[in-house]
């Protein structure tokens, strides 16, 4: 019952006990039951009282339970378990309220209490983390603002030790300390990844916290003793995933959770300002150092410019002097004949003596002796005359005989004596002038040499500036963030063409100075007149139609096919006479003649034989008769005033002339001023023995070196070439030629024919035309390239030897195109490269002169190949899950594909149906893939059939040339190898690209997108030039590579072993410590490294330099200054394929 149900039920008690007593005391007015009734009146009124006051006392011990809760509310001393409050009543409602209220209460505060404190630590953490970018602010060096930071965040997570280790060349160096213990030195040796917890902290880039650390561990240190640290926690210090440096902390309690999100919060903003400075030391180091190379360079060109003077006016000192010399010698040599004269007359009757006397050239050693023996004589004479006088004595009669005959002697002894002194002061007059002759001249040789040394070697340290100019303005001409306007973008232009143009007087000097001090040798080797003819009327008849002059090329049909001779160095020569012809020539014609003719008879004392003659003939300015000479002088030119129309430095004829003689030739010259000139290069038909002899060794070390730089189908070609604007209207102007370009219909079969030979290319319109094909032809390369990108044919016929562009530079570049490299090329060439011209995708190679029916055969060959729309593919592989696996990756309707696991099956196949291309694993059961491939290869009928090597074989080097030799490509077994063969063989079995899923669109597009294929290539470039490491990283960067630079050898070694991740490494061979060479030999005997691709940077690009890099272990050469578009293609070659 609650109060309320009480308090009603006692006063209905107590009225009714009073009301039944009056009544019944109304009632019965007895007295007896008048004082019973009073009775239990006055018991029912102490009920009532009693259960009132019992009321009243309940209503108050639940008031207050209510406001001891309310109080507990008021002071927050709430305990939420705690229930003893309750009751059943209202009361106990109303303290369960109260209650529930104060639960309520006591979370809420606890939770604000909560995130006050959290907010607390959070501001401490910012606080501190400001003070830290506030005092770090400003700090420039790392040492600085190392000691800074271990520091303030020692003292504010209350550590009592505290060291920070930088990361740099792949350990870690001690960069500050906090209470830091000097006396162990040890401790401040550098720490490799890995090595102790600072080392594997860094190494797993993980936070290590450690407790109850060891008595020996660490000791904390201060005035009053020592103690060992509670805790100890190392953090690795990060930018973007890298490990930039290590803090380890001690303190003599545990780190509490605020302190540990402070360090990391300190930690990561270090690391940025760590990375930042180092950028920034980087930054300035480079621009120091290229500031000093920069004043350096001025230097040495100041000295150079200076020394040269010198030289020169000593060279011309010198050369006087030996005039001088030369005549005094002359009358020495008179005066000596003279004395030899008087010798002969003074002693005719003594035979002996007068013969002793004759001097010549080569006696005068004897002259001193005879000498001594004419005064030993004359001593003898006076001995005689002493007995003479002696005897005298005896007769009287023969005294005055003997007297005169004894003076007559004295007087012609004396004289002879006087005479012989004479002569033998003249003698060694004579020996002391030609000593100081020959001293002389070898001071003027050995000044020309040291001049020619000197200039090779600043030529060379010329070039390495250079190179950094090339590449940064090509960089800079790119304008890929197009911020440049076209005045800036002129200038720059003018900066690269003048840097080209100082390349080239370099590159002359250089030839120059080899020259003079006789380290360039001829590499003697057949070089074939018509190649020559052919690569000199490309190269200039563009630069002849631009002056509007006349070029042509004569060749006398009696020639030999092929001379014995240095053809770089005859291209050399032709190249500057030609270029020296166009020069001069305004108007009228240039014409390089070859003809034979016979040498002169008795030179050199040899009879009469044959040479080869190159003459070169211009209607130019012609030059005057008191010129001829001194053109071949270095320096000097026919124009050589303020005011010449002509530029150039005047070396290349020097060169030219110098080159003729290590050829064993001469350069003749004959010409008239205002007419024009005739240069006659003359040659030897045939080269003596021994220089044959000696040029065979040169060239077998010169063709395995070559050999080691030609990988696969690659070729340095691309390089060279130049850029041809495909969308030039003029390439697609009427052909010389009316073909069908105008008369195309839409669904012809066209057919492409690119031929220089006139008579022949309209043969092949014909033939085609016979055949229902449409044709259009182009009679050089970049026509020909312009029209196959307009009209995308369904066939190409191409040749080889073309103008402007040859076949091999269309074929790479047709096969480089995604939307065309399906179109089917036929090549047609008088060159043995069949096999090339295979492995670069042309379909089939023929040979020239070529009859009517093989013609038609190959025009038969190429209507079948158009109209068979689906492909035979073989794959041979004898692994069944690997078997499936490619089979479903290339399967498409367009492709026929065999799969077979034997080599007798593949046999079997190939003899009974036809392929157009076979996949082929070396690793078979029955047979090895090396014999299957040598007989599918001297199958005549199977010759011409692209086959893809497929192999997960290590193959050594004479494995990989056995397979270049027979196999079109080489796809090793790897992550990537699918993609690989996916897109070789699309190209073999030439799909269009058009028609592939899209995927395998996308997948061949990336394949052939340098800027894809390149990102995330690890290089190392080594160079101790800072200059060419800011050049080369800014191209390389540009394509997403991640770059490493070292300084010398040894750095790089260091590199190598902790970040084995490298994909390339350009290697410098001039470097301190450890040179270029050294290096290389030293990564090759690292078996890890026994294949890393290493391209070596050469700056004197000297055959025998080139040699010496390939057999130190280069992979291949590249010369600076570097030209940015041969080294992107370098790249692909060695990144991509």
């Amino acid at each position: 019952m609650n109060i309320k149900g009480k308090v009603w039920l006692g006063t209905a008690v107590s009225i009714l006990v009073i009301g039944g007593l009056t009544a019944m005391a109304c009632i019965f007015l007895d007295g007896v039951f008048l004082a019973l009734s009073l009775i239990l009146g006055l018991i029912g009124l102490a009920t009532g009282v009693y259960l009132i006051t019992g009321i009243h006392r309940g209503i108050n011990k639940g008031m207050h339970r209510v406001s001891q809760i309310v109080g507990d509310i008021a002071q927050g001393t709430v305990n939420p378990s705690d229930r003893s409050a309750e009751a059943g009543d209202e009361f106990g409602q109303l303290a369960q309220s109260f209650r529930s209220l104060a639960v309520d209460l006591y979370t809420k505060t606890e939770e604000e209490r909560i995130l006050r404190l959290e907010a607390e630590e959070q501001a401490w953490i910012n606080v501190h983390v400001t003070e830290m970018a506030i005092l770090l602010q400003g700090s420039v060096q790392i040492a600085t603002a190392s000691r800074i930071f271990i520091g303030k965040l020692a003292s504010c997570v209350q550590a009592a030790y505290g060291a920070l280790y930088v990361q740099k060349d792949g350990l870690l160096q001690f960069a500050a300390g906090y209470a830091y213990d000097d006396t162990a030195a040890e401790r401040r040796q550098p720490i490799a990844l890995g090595s102790g917890l600072v080392g594997q902290s860094a190494l797993d880039k993980k936070t290590i916290l450690l407790h109850d650390l060891p008595d020996g561990y660490v000791k904390v240190h201060s005035a009053l003793g020592d103690t060992k640290p509670a805790a100890l926690i190392i953090v690795p210090v990060c930018y973007e995933d890298e490990v930039v440096a290590v803090i380890e902390l001690a303190s003599l309690r545990d780190f509490t959770p605020k302190e540990r999100q402070l360090i990391d919060l300190t930690t990561a903003n270090m690391g940025i300002l760590l990375n930042t400075l180092a950028d920034v030391v980087r930054i300035g180091e480079l621009l120091k150092e290229t500031q000093l190379q920069k004043e350096e360079l001025e230097a040495q060109t100041e000295e150079l410019q200076s020394q040269t003077e010198e030289l020169q006016a000593q060279t011309e000192e010198l050369q006087m002097q030996a005039e001088e010399l030369e005549s005094q010698t002359e009358e020495l040599q008179a005066q000596t004949e003279e004395l030899q004269m008087q010798a002969d007359s003074l002693h005719t009757s003594n035979e002996r003596l007068q013969e002793e006397m004759k001097l010549t050239e080569l006696q005068k050693e004897e002259i001193k002796q005879q000498a001594d023996e004419l005064k030993a004589q004359a001593e003898e004479l006076f001995e005689s005359n002493k007995q003479l006088q002696e005897q005298m004595e005896l007769t009287e009669l023969q005294k005055t005989e003997i007297s005169e005959q004894a003076d007559e002697l004295k007087e012609q002894a004396e004289e002879l004596l006087a005479s012989n002194e004479n002569l033998k002061q003249q003698v060694e007059l004579t020996e002391r002038q030609k000593i100081e002759i020959k001293e002389q001249a070898d001071e003027i040789f050995m000044a020309a040499q040291y001049k020619s040394e000197f200039l090779a070697n600043v030529s060379h340290e010329l070039r390495t500036p250079l190179n950094s100019l090339l590449i940064l303005s090509q960089i800079l001409a790119e304008n890929k963030e197009g911020n440049l306007h076209s005045r800036q973008l002129e200038y720059i232009h003018t900066i690269f063409s003048a840097g080209k143009d100082l390349l080239t007087l370099i590159d002359e000097i250089l030839d120059l100075a080899k020259l003079e001090v006789g380290k360039m040798t001829a590499v003697v080797e057949p070089t074939y007149l018509k190649d020559v003819s052919s690569h000199l009327y490309r190269h200039f008849e563009q630069q002849a139609k631009e002056k509007n002059i006349h070029f042509d090329i004569h060749s006398d049909r009696r020639l030999p096919e092929s001379i014995l001779t240095d053809g770089h160095r005859l291209q050399q020569i032709l190249n500057n006479l030609l270029s020296n012809a166009l020069k001069f020539t305004e108007k009228g014609a240039v014409t390089l003649s070859i003809h034979g003719a016979s040498a002169p008879t008795g030179r050199e004392g040899q009879a009469a034989a044959e040479e080869i003659v190159f003459s070169v003939t211009d209607t130019g300015i012609g030059i005057p008769a008191s010129k001829l000479e001194s053109i071949f002088e270095a320096f000097q030119q026919a124009d050589g005033t303020t005011s010449r129309k002509y530029g150039g430095t005047g070396l290349g004829l020097t060169i030219c002339r110098e080159l003729a003689a290590l050829l064993g030739g001469r350069i003749e010259v004959s010409s008239a001023e205002g007419e024009g000139s005739t240069f006659s290069l003359h040659l030897p038909a045939a080269q003596p023995g021994t220089a044959v002899s000696q040029a065979a060794a040169a060239s077998d070390t010169m063709s395995a070196a070559s050999e080691q730089a030609k990988r696969g189908k690659s070729s340095f070609q691309e390089s060279f070439v130049p850029d041809i604007s495909i969308s030039n209207p003029k390439l697609l102007q009427l052909a010389e030629m009316e073909d069908d370009r105008d008369n195309l219909q839409p669904g012809d079969t066209l057919l492409l024919i690119i031929e220089e030979d006139a008579e022949f290319a309209s043969t092949l319109l014909n033939l085609a035309r016979q055949r229902n094909f449409k044709a259009i032809v182009a009679s050089q390369g970049d026509q020909g390239l312009a029209l196959a990108h307009a009209y995308k044919p369904d066939a190409i016929l191409l040749d080889i030897q073309l103008p402007v562009l040859d076949g091999w530079s269309i074929i790479s570049r047709l096969k480089g195109r995604p939307e065309l490299r399906h179109i089917p090329i036929h090549v047609i060439s008088t060159a043995e490269e069949n096999q090339q011209g295979l492995a670069m995708g042309a379909l089939a190679f023929w040979k020239k002169p070529n009859d009517v029916h093989e013609l038609e055969a190959a025009f038969l060959q190429i209507e079948s190949y158009i109209r068979r729309r689906t492909k035979s593919l073989l794959i041979v592989e004898d692994n069944p899950v690997l078997r499936s696996s490619v089979v479903a990756f290339i399967a498409h309707p367009d492709v026929n594909i065999v799969a077979v696991a034997t080599g007798r099956e593949a046999l079997e196949q190939l003899a009974s149906h036809h392929f157009d291309c076979m996949v082929l694993d070396l690793g078979l059961s029955d047979i090895s893939g090396f014999d299957l491939l040598e007989q599918v290869k001297t199958n005549r009928k199977l010759q011409t059939l692209p086959v893809i090597i497929f192999t997960g074989k290590e193959l050594s080097k004479q494995d990989e040339q056995r397979l270049h030799h027979y196999a079109e490509s080489i796809v090793i077994k790897n992550v990537r190898s699918m993609e690989r063969l996916y897109d070789e063989t699309a190209l073999y079995l030439h799909r269009k690209h058009a028609d592939l899923p899209a995927d395998k669109q996308e997948l061949i597009e990336k394949l052939h997108n340098p800027e894809a294929a390149f990102q995330d290539k690890n290089i190392l470039l080594v160079d101790d030039d800072m200059r060419n490491i800011f050049a080369l990283s800014s191209v390389l960067e540009g394509y997403n590579m991640n770059i490493q630079f070292a300084q010398n050898g040894k750095e790089a070694l260091i590199i190598l072993r902790n970040h084995p991740e490298v994909d390339l490494v350009f290697m410098d061979i001039m470097m301190p410590e450890m040179d270029g060479y050294e290096t290389m030999r030293e990564i090759r005997k690292m078996p890890e490294f026994e294949k890393l691709v290493i391209i070596a940077l050469t700056a004197r690009a000297m055959d025998e330099d080139r040699v010496k890099c390939l057999q130190a272990g280069a992979s291949d050469y590249i010369s600076k200054p570097i030209n940015t578009t041969q080294l992107v293609s370098m790249l692909k070659t060695w990144l991509i394929t």
